[in-house]
């Protein structure tokens, strides 16, 4: 065999060293493309979740709203004379709520109507309307009259947006529900009330709730329990901007238009108030529903797959509830 031909039975070292040299640029190539794929996928998951989580959210806020019998603009929680419904306001609503941590900023505050009993299961037990009034006497005794007539009791609903560091929910901000219900405990023979709760009518009004119209004092005995575990979470990974820019368009009154009435922001665009969450309330008199806009913003910073360049990226949704209560509606023909 000639020498020539034995030297073609193999590779020589170079040809193997440039061989693995051009392999491991291929798998190497590779393996960065799938991690940058990954790395988009969950990214593009992070952001579409936290999309639906605003989504869900605002769900939960317009099927408040649309029930809601009165809706407080931000003239209602400052109290600071400002139109507050049909007149002013002077002491602000924010007194009367719980005392929560000052990292609870409150938004948006409401009056429904809730079917009681609260948390009746389907074979009803739990919760039940007494059977019973007259072993009660008083005012429990008229409440108890009432509810087993209308079944229904009034609920004052808070949205706060809370910036206290949180281990299990996470973001710079969250936003909460906070519902301040009128009985503590239904039962057949026992009807409590929870402090700091006062109906919304009679000495007082919706507006001007819990002041005594006639003599401008409180008639809460003591304000309601600041319990975290009624104030519910809703979402987390809420935007926290304090900047005002853009936050009193939607709330002017339209300058082609000036007939339109005007929104009044809620909380107000003071110093020190959130961008990323705040509503427009509009009062159209006693004889129309009243609207109201919110507006939410998200922010991803600390989800899965989130870089530093991709926190710019912040969702918002908006969306106008009509009210579709007919509280103290005044017909107009």
């Amino acid at each position: 065999m000639k020498l020539w031909q034995q030297r073609q039975k193999g590779f020589t070292l170079v040809e193997i060293l440039v061989s693995l040299v051009m392999a491991s640029v291929i798998v190497v190539s590779l393996g960065a493309l799938l991690i940058d794929m990954l790395q988009t996928e969950t990214r593009e998951a992070s952001l579409n979740q936290l999309r639906q989580d605003l989504k869900a959210a605002m769900d939960m806020i317009s099927t408040d709203l649309s029930e809601a019998v009165f809706v407080y603009n931000g003239n209602c929680l400052a109290g600071n004379g400002g139109q507050c419904g049909t007149g002013t306001r002077s002491q602000p609503l924010t007194n009367f709520l719980p005392p929560f941590p000052n990292t609870m900023n409150p938004v948006l505050a409401m009056w429904i109507l809730e079917p009681v009993p609260y948390d009746q299961n389907r074979f009803g037990n739990g919760n039940v309307i007494p059977q019973d009034c007259n072993i009660f006497s008083g005012d429990l005794r008229t409440d108890c009259i009432a509810l087993r007539n209308g079944r229904r009791a009034y609920t004052l609903v808070v949205y706060y947006l809370d910036t206290a560091p949180d281990p299990v929910w996470q973001g710079q901000a969250r936003l909460l529900r906070y519902a301040l219900r009128k009985y503590r405990t239904v039962t057949n023979n026992r009807l409590e009330l929870n402090q700091g709760y006062v109906e919304p009518s009679g000495f007082t009004n919706f507006a001007q709730w819990p002041i005594n119209v006639n003599t401008n004092a409180s008639l809460q005995g003591a304000r309601p329990i600041a319990d975290m575990a009624q104030a519910v979470v809703v979402t987390d990974f809420i935007d926290l901007n304090w900047d005002n820019e853009g936050a009193l368009i939607p709330c002017q009154q339209g300058i082609d238009n000036p007939f339109v009435p005007p929104y009044v922001r809620t909380p107000l665009a003071n110093a020190g108030v959130p961008n990323s969450f705040y509503a427009c309330v509009q009062s159209r008199g006693a004889s129309f529903n009243n609207a109201t806009f919110v507006y939410l913003r998200g922010n991803p910073q600390g989800l899965p797959g989130i870089r530093a360049q991709d926190e710019a990226t912040r969702p918002v949704i908006t969306t106008t509830v009509l009210s579709r209560s007919v509280q103290r509606k005044v017909p107009n023909f």
